[in-house]
């Protein structure tokens, strides 16, 4: 008996070390504004995308299109690369309805197939639209908000459930002795 009881105190002591609390995925909120636009959407930093035509694709993304105005983008496309080789380039467009950001630095291509959006100030700043045969200036900024760590019961639960368990096959024996 007493070396269930030691053994089980073990396992509670080495479980509650190991508990580490989960940590909530990153994300980078995004907000371009001029013009009377103030266009913002938040992305994960790190994502699965879809790629169509060298750009990557997120879908059914939701944020703002005017101030104070929810709006679903159907279709988010980044690039690395601007019109014709130019750089810092956007567009939207009522396919999807559809968002683009192209410049290089934006992101980062993992082998694993996912996608890690960079947040240097090479990929940030001025961003140009063609407009009516006019170049209009936006600004593009960013902010990486990283969401702290969230706390998982499960370790300890399964501990307590365990101690539990041994309790009762301990209480059973006693009477059945």
């Amino acid at each position: 008996m007493r070396k269930w009881l030691l053994f089980a105190g073990m396992f509670l002591a080495a479980v509650l070390l190991s508990a580490q609390p989960s940590k909530a995925d990153s994300v980078v909120q995004y907000e371009m504004t001029g013009h009377g636009l103030d266009i913002t959407f938040t992305l994960p930093q790190t994502f699965t995308p879809t790629t169509v035509n060298n750009l990557v694709q997120l879908h059914n993304i939701t944020g703002t299109l005017f101030p104070g105005q929810n709006y679903t983008f159907g279709t988010i496309d980044l690039g690395l690369t601007g019109y014709a080789g130019g750089t810092n380039y956007w567009f939207f467009g009522s396919a999807g309805p559809e968002f683009g950001l192209l410049a290089p630095g934006l992101f980062t291509m993992n082998a694993d197939g996912t996608v890690t959006l960079n947040g240097g100030s090479w990929a940030l700043g001025d961003y140009h639209l063609f407009l009516g045969g006019n170049v209009h200036d936006y600004l593009l900024t960013a902010r990486v908000i990283n969401n702290g760590p969230v706390g998982t019961p499960e370790p300890a639960s399964l501990a307590l459930l365990g101690l539990g368990g041994l309790g009762l096959a301990a209480l059973r024996r006693r009477k059945s002795a």
